[in-house]
């Protein structure tokens, strides 16, 4: 009887759709704090390694590099063998690769590694996704889940840059940096077995053919984008990386043609056209392509800034940080109970507060070190304006998706978010790092890559509205319309 009553109990958990969101969010906190885990450290493993600054450049960005370009395969994988699978090989493939990460010998390996990290993200983190939007049907409580992904995410990244600070400062080992890698050993092996024993399988359309020669070109489009972007910027963009950035065009119209010709033959293809003519899909991309490159820019070049500009130590700088953390808890909680209230206008909003905060900065910092509680208060009011937006834009993104298609929406959104974080990064990140590289000082440089923010923010505001005025003549984008 006692056996009975807990096979009952544990069935009744399983089927428990927050106990698995609970589960299905372990994936995306580890994945995301390792996104930005590594930007307070930059300083110290740039210093261990003696390397240059397009290597710490890319010890983010190759991480990133790897996820985008994999993560449209990687939902793929998942509605052919079954997405709690790949969900669980996902996991263990990201602890072994952050293992490797925590032993690397060489700033090479380093990056080659964080290459590996994202690769095994990005067949795990659309999985995630596409369990989440599967395991809500109605309205409300996709929007209440959708939000607790997007507080996950902006906390794990928050936690990242505070863990980052920590384990540079605390000694606990010799070369203390390499434990912001190897503390996922324990947390990945926790999320390996919660994923075995509480998710269920999940699979669409198993039997189609998985689509090979769209792998290959999605893949090489990617790489041709991102990687000339970030290396051929401290080699004064040679010859080779325009090469590549014009053949990686080239290559995405081949991609888009070859999807296009499968969609109309039913042959399998990796992302199935049709997802484009979803109108407010495509305009949350474009608010999603600018706001990430936005929130990932900046916590990289303030992380920089704070540290060798101001010289603060790692340790200080992450309770900086703690204080964008607050603000962002604060307004996404608040965002979440008033989203389908405000719609769209808050989310202009929040994108409003974050350019007051980089004006802000503007008139605050000098080349004199400014106040601690100034640094607090104008990153605590950028956690706001950002608190206000990244909980409410992947529902936005993500709205009127059907069953059939919510596996390549995911992938797609996916790919786009992390596709600008890498640009974001390399383009934000490049300019603050190239007017450094040609004698500029740190504030200068600084106060450039926040005026490019700000553009950047003005675009997303734009898009918003463009969103609005979509989202009233349809009657199937839900609760933010």
């Amino acid at each position: 009887m006692i056996r009975t009553d807990q096979s009952v109990r544990f069935a009744t958990l399983k089927d428990n759709p927050w106990v698995s969101i609970a589960v299905i969010l372990f994936a995306p906190t580890l994945i995301v704090i390792d996104i930005f885990i590594v930007n307070l450290a930059l300083p110290t493993i740039q210093e261990f390694y003696h390397t240059t600054a397009a290597y710490v450049q890319l010890t983010v960005a190759s991480y990133l590099i790897g996820f985008t370009i994999f993560i449209i395969t990687g939902s793929r994988a998942g509605d052919r063998y079954g997405r709690k699978k790949i969900y669980f090989w996902g996991i263990i493939s990201f602890t072994v690769a952050s293992v490797l990460c925590g032993w690397a010998h060489s700033i090479q390996q380093l990056v080659f590694f964080r290459f590996l990290q994202g690769v095994s993200a990005a067949f795990t983190m659309p999985q995630a996704l596409t369990l989440l939007h599967l395991s809500f049907h109605d309205g409300k409580s996709r929007d209440k889940a959708y939000g607790l992904y997007g507080i996950t995410a902006g906390l794990a990244a928050i936690a990242g840059q505070l863990m980052g600070g920590y384990f540079i400062s605390s000694h606990i080992i010799h070369d203390s940096w390499r434990l912001i890698f190897l503390v996922n050993l324990p947390v990945g092996i926790i999320a390996a077995f919660a994923a075995i024993i509480f998710l269920n399988e999940s699979k669409e359309n198993s039997a189609r053919k998985f689509d090979i020669s769209g792998v290959i070109l999605l893949t090489l489009s990617l790489a041709g984008l991102i990687y000339p972007i970030t290396r051929g910027r401290e080699l004064g963009f040679p010859l080779w990386s325009v090469g590549m950035l014009i053949g990686s065009l080239i290559l995405f119209f081949l991609f888009f043609k070859d999807q296009q010709i499968k969609t109309k033959r039913q042959a399998s293809p990796l992302i199935n056209i049709e997802l484009f003519s979803i109108k407010n899909f495509n305009a949350g991309r474009l608010c999603v392509i600018f706001f990430f490159g936005v929130h990932s820019g900046f916590l990289l070049n303030c992380a920089l800034f704070i540290q060798n500009g101001y010289g603060f130590s790692a340790s200080i700088s992450s309770y900086f940080f703690s204080a964008f953390g607050l603000g962002f808890v604060i307004a996404s909680i608040w965002s979440i109970r008033n989203a389908s209230r405000l719609g769209i206008r808050m989310l202009q909003a929040g994108c409003l507060v974050m350019i007051f905060s980089f004006v802000c900065q503007m008139f605050v910092f000098k080349q004199a070190v400014p106040a601690n509680a100034s640094i607090i208060v104008l990153l605590f009011i950028y956690g706001i304006g950002n608190g206000l937006v990244l909980p409410s834009i992947l529902n936005i993104s993500l709205k009127g998706i059907s069953p059939q298609l919510a596996g390549t929406a995911s992938g797609v959104y996916s790919t786009v978010q992390q596709l600008s974080s890498a640009l974001g990064i390399s383009v934000i990140g490049g300019v603050f790092l190239t007017l450094l590289q040609h004698a500029s000082d740190y504030l200068h440089a600084y106060f450039i890559s926040l005026i490019c923010m700000i553009i950047y923010l003005l675009i997303v505001i734009f898009f918003l509205q463009k969103l609005g005025k979509l989202s009233k003549g349809n009657k199937n984008t839900g609760s933010l319309d």
